[in-house]
Order: C-alpha cells, then sequence, then structure tokens
C-alpha cells in the first residue's frame, strides 16, 4: 500500500502538478494532477488537499488490482530508433 507521496514544486499561477507516488521497492509511479484555483486565482487548497488525498486512494486500488505501473527511477530509459520512410 501507498502511503505519501510527493508533489513537485509549483506556483499559484500553475495548472498542473506533477505527483510521484513510491512503492515499497522504491518504484515510481507519476501522475499530472489539476490545480483547483478559487475565483481570486489563488489555489483552492482545501479543494486541492482533498484532490490528493483521492487520488492516493485511487492508485492504492489500482495496485490491488494490478492496473498501474511502478519504473525504477534509476532505470536508463532508451529512445526507440528513428526509422526512415522508404522513397515513394
Amino acid at each position: 500500500m501507498i502511503t505519501t507521496y510527493t508533489v513537485a514544486d509549483y506556483t499559484a499561477e500553475d495548472t498542473s502538478v506533477e505527483v510521484t507516488y513510491t512503492n515499497e521497492s522504491g518504484f515510481e509511479h507519476k501522475r499530472t494532477l489539476n490545480i483547483p484555483h478559487l475565483e481570486d486565482g489563488s489555489i483552492d487548497q482545501d479543494y486541492f488537499s482533498e484532490i490528493l488525498e483521492g487520488q492516493l486512494r485511487g492508485v492504492n486500488n489500482k495496485v490491488v488490482v494490478g492496473a498501474i505501473t511502478f519504473v525504477d527511477p534509476n532505470a536508463v530509459v532508451e529512445e526507440p530508433a528513428a526509422t526512415e520512410e522508404a522513397p515513394a
């Protein structure tokens, strides 16, 4: 079960933020969440906290059914090789 998460740095002007969930093996699952704002443009902290907690519950539910992937944050991701199209 995932019990903690890390929210990337954000400002009051941002509309989304990346949240990282880490499992017991140190592997990560990242998702981007929308940041709710009040009419005056400030962040709605209460609602944002509810979103974060709801997302944590959702991640844990998906972990239970195996519908979520955690990746090694230190793994080297290889870019797919570029393919050239044959001339027409």
